[in-house]
């Protein structure tokens, strides 16, 4: 299972080549994690407005894309600076965790009251969302070290949000059929993290 996140390692480790140049002049200058943080929340807020606001302008769905990828732009060095300024602290990781919860949260629903996907769907994407990421939590909070168990995780689901959204704007209802497809996609993950977490706590019997 440690294969199949593969891609996903992957990108990630090449995400942080591109922005350790970045992350180390932040650290340098002193920038807060805690204020990457909250920009990443006041964007996630910013693009949930945007989604609300988008049935009656359409060209507001591009824009709700834009403010959401840079919230996870955000959500992603923020944790990096935090390393490399030596600010790394457990209430940092904690309220980062419950920030990114928050964001998520109000992005799909925005969504869905938007009628970029409905109720139903809306729901179980949220539910899922938040199954992926607790899977891991709790995982973590058993001893078993999670990172890189995962075919798809927050980072790669904020990128294909942003992708569907502004395909939306060409061709309406990608939304709802990219939702449907995370949904499956979050199940997946859930499941190969639960055998994960099985087979490393039998190994430590």
């Amino acid at each position: 299972m440690g294969n199949a996140s593969l891609l996903g390692r992957r990108g990630r480790e090449l995400f942080e080549v591109a922005t350790n140049r970045l992350v180390g002049y932040m650290a340098r200058q002193g920038v807060s994690p805690t204020a990457l943080s909250l920009l990443g929340l006041l964007f996630a807020i910013l693009s949930a407005g945007l989604y609300i606001a988008a049935p009656g302008i359409r060209e507001l769905v591009i824009l709700a894309a834009v403010a959401l990828l840079v919230s996870g732009f955000f959500d992603a060095i923020d944790g990096a600076v935090a390393r490399a300024s030596g600010k790394v602290t457990a209430f940092g990781a904690f309220t980062d965790s419950v920030l990114d919860r928050i964001e998520d949260g109000a992005v799909i629903v925005a969504m869905t009251l938007a009628g970029f996907m409905d109720l139903l769907l809306g729901m179980l994407l949220l539910l899922s969302s938040y199954l992926v990421s607790y899977a891991r939590a709790r995982a973590e909070g058993l001893g078993v070290e999670m990172k890189g168990i995962g075919l798809f995780e927050r980072a790669e689901r904020i990128l294909v949000l942003f992708v569907a959204s502004i395909l939306e704007y060409f061709l309406p209802h990608t939304i709802t059929f990219v939702s449907a497809a995370l949904i499956a996609v979050n199940a997946f993950v859930v499941a190969q993290r639960v055998l994960y977490v099985r087979s490393r706590l039998r190994e430590g019997r």
